[in-house]
């Protein structure tokens, strides 16, 4: 794979004619007159790849490559006006539905499962972040009175820490509501007998009972002013740094909606100097798993650190509502492949008995070889292969200028 540059690799791990599939449907390509959804979206993916945050960059960049356009399936390089109609006008559906295919196809060869969770089942971390705007730039992001944001609901699946699913809406939907919304309207998200674990901005009794009558176990916190009365006491135990473990039966007109006895955890936070109060639909679990369950919810928080710092995702190059979806589901896309990525660097790195990169530095040095022409497993490999010596005849230099090769000066007169 010499002869072409590592970012069409890149672009061969996505399967096209799923693509075309999904911008059928949604007639993405319907009279189009200038790219098409696959040159949108792959100048998208060099955006976040390269960390190019501008529409001049971008589009500058992509006229760089000249002849490397056709390795990519691109035909012409996309001015800045073009980039940025298709941007606000093809819909961000397509790239949100392209997103859940990579997912489908990429996530179980990146699972990673952890022997020490106490459980079975499948592990999942619920969060959003807040992406600050300026209500004046984006006036349907309505946040607060004289500030606007918007929000990126996101469910993280712990087997190879990539969302499985992500929602954006403006910033004044709760959280709890965009939750309760992506839990019923996707009744196959979550299987018997997962665990997610949540923030205490998820409380809602009312679908802690459906996800009970599911088989859907939740690790959260409890509210401060929860009424409760303690149903079983168990002993917590001799190592650790759980405090206290009981069954309770919540006794508020809201907690009765719940209809489940729940534990309550009691766990010391010998960083933060503190007790947090953690809650459970499980009653088998033991204490320090349900702390462990807890403690693992920070990797969604590592996961928007990384996706905010490596692929610039908190500017953008559209003020619409679509433009604004279309990149976000474009960087989700490029999150899953550059993931992909780092687990086969990893593994051949194992291979030859090398440390690994961490992901940031995978993609540092990712955007610097972009266009290099080498194979794209040698250089997850190794990425400081020299490039391949090339032989230079100096008579034959003089001779590109009509000297002869006699021990002349390339300005020797005769």
């Amino acid at each position: 794979m010499k002869s072409s540059h590592i970012f069409s690799q890149i672009l061969q791990h996505i399967r096209w004619e799923a693509f075309e599939d999904i911008v059928q449907k949604y007639s993405g390509d319907h009279a189009a007159k200038g790219i098409s959804c696959r040159s949108q979206f792959i100048t998208m993916l060099f955006a976040y790849i390269s960390g190019a945050d501008s529409l001049r960059e971008i589009t500058q960049g992509m006229a760089m490559q000249g002849g490397n356009l056709n390795h990519m399936g691109i035909d012409r390089t996309p001015s800045k006006s073009t980039l940025a109609y298709a941007n606000e006008h093809r819909s961000w559906e397509i790239y949100r539905d392209m997103s859940g295919n990579l997912v489908a196809r990429i996530q179980p060869g990146l699972s990673r499962k952890s022997k020490s969770r106490g459980f079975k089942g499948k592990l999942f971390s619920v969060d959003s972040t807040t992406i600050d705007l300026c209500l004046s730039v984006y006036p349907w992001a309505k946040f607060h009175h004289k500030k606007g944001a918007v929000k990126v609901h996101t469910v993280l699946d712990h087997d190879g820490l990539i969302p499985v699913f992500a929602d954006t809406t403006h910033g004044r939907v709760h959280d709890g509501n965009a939750f309760r919304a992506m839990f019923t309207g996707n009744p196959n998200l979550f299987p018997p007998h997962s665990v997610i674990a949540m923030d205490r901005a998820y409380v809602d009794y009312e679908l802690f009972g459906e996800m009970s009558g599911r088989d859907v176990w939740f690790v959260t916190r409890l509210k401060s002013n929860a009424a409760y009365r303690v149903v079983e006491t168990h002993a917590p135990p001799r190592k650790g740094n759980v405090v206290s473990d009981e069954v309770i039966e919540l006794t508020s007109r809201k907690g009765e909606a719940c209809g489940h006895c729940l534990r309550r955890v009691v766990v010391w936070d010998d960083e933060k100097k503190t007790e947090l109060v953690l809650l459970c639909n499980n009653l088998k679990f033991g204490a320090t798993t349900i702390a462990g369950i807890y403690r693992q919810r920070w990797q969604v928080e590592l996961f928007f650190k990384q996706i905010k710092q490596n692929l610039k995702i908190k500017s953008f190059v559209g003020t619409s509502e679509n433009a604004v979806k279309t990149q976000i589901y474009c960087a989700l896309c490029a999150i899953v492949l550059l993931n992909h990525l780092k687990q086969i660097s990893d593994s051949r790195r194992n291979q030859c008995k090398e440390k690994s990169f961490s992901f940031s530095n995978m993609v540092m040095m990712l955007r610097i070889s972009l266009f290099r022409c080498i194979s794209l497993n040698d250089w997850l490999s190794n990425p400081f292969i020299p490039p391949p010596e090339t032989t230079r005849n100096y008579q034959q230099n003089l001779c590109l200028f009509g000297q002869q090769a006699q021990g002349r000066g390339l300005f020797s007169e005769e």
